[in-house]
């Protein structure tokens, strides 16, 4: 078996034919800077796709607690109005409560003294 050359080779050809081509080796210490660069390139991909689809997922949780707080929010409404209807209903039975009383206090009193005929 033939010894293989532990090399790369990097080749751009330019669309436009009038532009020359353009070669590098990358052989000994830079090849093992190539390939250590072209693995912490890999490892930055990966890292980029973990974090976007743990950042998705906390999308996802994010519309989740905003459901929660908007039917939290519908809650609050209905327990306002509720407030509003008890307060309303509470100053009414003040003035039945005051009216009772007027008309307690008529009914022990007598009522207005008549002249007898």
């Amino acid at each position: 078996m033939a010894n293989r050359d532990k090399s790369f080779t990097l080749k751009i050809i330019p669309h436009n034919t009038a532009r020359n081509s353009k070669e590098w080796i990358i052989s000994g210490s830079k090849l093992l800077t190539f390939r250590i660069v072209i693995v912490l390139l890999l490892v930055l991909i990966a890292g980029s796709i973990v974090v976007v689809s743990v950042g998705t997922s906390e999308f996802t949780k994010t519309a989740e607690l905003r459901e929660r707080n908007d039917l939290l929010l519908d809650s609050l409404v209905q327990a306002r109005e509720l407030n509003t209807r008890l307060d309303i209903i509470e100053i009414e039975l003040q003035e039945i409560r005051a009216t009772r009383a007027i008309i307690e206090n008529l009914a022990t009193t007598g009522g207005p003294a008549t002249d007898p005929e």
